[in-house]
């Protein structure tokens, strides 16, 4: 009888222990999606490998002048929004939050004003600003500011992501609208360099566009995961991702028997006023309203719970699909 109550009391601290690591894990993972809702960030897809547990939703390893990312806003107007979105950086490799680095990162996080000269980018200026143009970092309260009254053309971060759970620095870019109109040859360049040699050093360039004429209104969902050379039984979770802008209407299936959604992530869904989950056999349906001038993004994960070897990332998009009206 002895035996059985310590067995029972072992057990008991087992599971409310890994619960507890859950708890962790999850909320820093929709602590990270939130925020990036709310900063309305574009899609880009990093191509990492297993065991790169450095890595950005933007930037990416190799020369940074093959990563340009075009930032949108959809009114440039004197009363429109400002084209901005988030930069991340990761201590797990894209799509593998459940398995962070073990050892804290420290890494320096490097703004440059770049310009294109013989098709090459070099360094800028900030003489090369023209009155009212400004480009924004920051992460938290530190703020920088490039303008045509700022003498320096570079700002460095210093960051540490601490290890044994998923962590992630968030960067919120912004650049002025004359950016997206005028198209001045001048463009941002950031670049995150690990201190840890093993790491890779990952970069992107920014520039700023307006949305095309005409276009109204436009919202998909793809997965994030899907361009490494892995396949999907390969992985513990998926990334969903769902980015658009404009009104309408959206609805986000999945099949419970193959995979189960994140709580936090379907509680952000939920909050939004209007929403509905429904569920009809092993079909669950999410549907939700959105209304956005800029481009937005929902960040969304899934767990396996039943992926086969079998399945592709094409059958996958009929476990879990997309649809927007």
């Amino acid at each position: 009888m002895l035996n059985k109550v310590s067995n029972n009391r072992i057990l008991r601290i087992v599971l409310s222990s890994l619960l507890a690591l859950f708890l962790i894990v999850g909320i820093s993972i929709g602590v990270y999606a939130a925020y990036t809702h709310s900063l309305h960030a574009q899609r880009t897809i990093a191509p990492y490998g297993v065991g790169i547990r450095f890595s950005s939703n933007y930037l990416v390893q190799g020369n940074a002048g093959s990563n340009v990312n075009t930032i949108y806003t959809t009114d440039a107007s004197e009363t429109g929004t400002n084209p901005a979105t988030v930069v991340t950086i990761c201590n797990y490799t894209q799509g593998k939050q459940n398995d962070p680095s073990q050892t804290d990162i420290s890494y320096v996080l490097t703004a440059k004003l770049v310009k294109i000269v013989n098709e090459v980018y070099v360094d800028a200026a900030s003489s090369d600003f023209s009155n009212g143009e400004f480009i924004t970092v920051k992460i938290g309260e530190n703020t920088v500011t490039f303008n045509n009254s700022n003498g320096s053309n570079t700002y460095s971060f210093n960051g540490t992501l601490a290890g044994r759970r998923a962590n992630v620095d968030v960067y919120e870019l912004i650049l002025s609208k004359g950016f997206a109109t005028e198209k001045p040859n001048l463009y941002i360049m950031l670049s995150a360099d690990p201190a840890d040699e093993s790491l890779p050093i990952i970069s992107g360039i920014f520039r700023a566009d307006v949305r095309s004429e005409g276009e109204t209104k436009s919202w998909s969902g793809t997965f994030s995961d899907d361009m490494t050379n892995y396949d999907p039984s390969d992985y513990d979770g998926y990334n969903y991702i769902i980015t658009g802008f404009g009104e309408g209407e959206c609805n986000l299936t999945w099949d419970k028997s193959k995979v189960s959604i994140n709580y936090i992530s379907l509680s952000n869904i939920i909050s939004i006023e209007g929403s509905n989950l429904s569920e009809n056999g092993n079909q669950m349906s999410l549907t939700f309203d959105v209304d956005s001038n800029v481009e937005n993004r929902y960040e969304i994960q899934f767990y396996k719970v039943d992926i086969d070897e079998n399945t592709t990332w094409e059958t996958m998009n009929e476990v879990i699909t997309f649809s927007f009206q």
